[in-house]
């Protein structure tokens, strides 16, 4: 019994240790990027559209992330929940639930880790694409170390209000749009969700069958 007292002891203190360690983020020296270019990705504020593996079409599509500390080190053993991210574009900020990220492990000993999941949000990012944090820091860019990086990253979702809620206010907003066309004058592209420059049965099959979908 004193054995295992003092392994849960010892386990407990490593995994504060590192939690410390881990905090010790540096925004400029952190890098994230895409495998594959652009992506653009369906979510819901259920976590159950899209994965971000199969975004761009094909099956090995993610994003990466490799977070470091001030002197260039990375940082290992970062959880897979600390991660936030919204739209650069402050008038298309999204409505995030309360994990709308994780990550496929612990940052390793390069501090690396990679995103291959769902999002779990709602809302429209059709430009300029979106910034990420680690442990509440933004990455930066360097030299500057003072603008945000943003991701070449489309984001729609059934949640077209933006509530964290599919519900009746989203279909409204997909009938106005409805059965029209990239081109047509109506058209709106958060309406879209699979990416065909129309809104038509397809988008109106995928918002039903995420009716009442909301944040956990």
């Amino acid at each position: 019994m004193f054995k295992g007292k003092v392994l849960l002891f010892s386990l407990l203190l490593l995994a504060f240790a590192t939690s410390l360690y881990a905090g010790d983020v540096h925004p400029c020296q952190t890098t994230i990027g895409l495998t594959a270019g652009p992506m653009r990705l369906s979510t819901c504020p259920q976590g159950d559209f899209e994965f971000i593996l199969t975004a761009a079409g094909g099956s090995s599509d993610y994003i990466w992330v490799i977070v470091r500390d001030s002197g260039g080190v990375g940082i290992p053993g970062i959880p897979w929940t600390d991660y936030w991210f919204n739209a650069c574009d402050p008038l298309q900020q999204l409505c995030l639930c309360a994990a709308p990220i994780t990550a496929d492990s612990l940052t390793n000993s390069a501090g690396r880790t990679t995103f291959s999941g769902r999002l779990s949000c709602g809302g429209c990012v059709l430009t300029d694409g979106l910034w990420f944090s680690v442990q509440g820091k933004t990455i930066v860019a360097q030299p500057g170390c003072t603008d945000r990086v943003c991701l070449d990253i489309v984001v729609v979702s059934p949640d077209i209000t933006a509530d964290c809620d599919v519900n009746l206010s989203d279909f409204t907003a997909l009938g106005l749009s409805y059965n029209k066309n990239l081109g047509d004058p109506a058209y709106n592209p958060c309406c879209d969700f699979n990416d065909d420059d129309k809104c038509n049965l397809s988008d109106f099959t995928f918002l039903g069958s995420h009716y009442y979908h909301h944040c956990f």
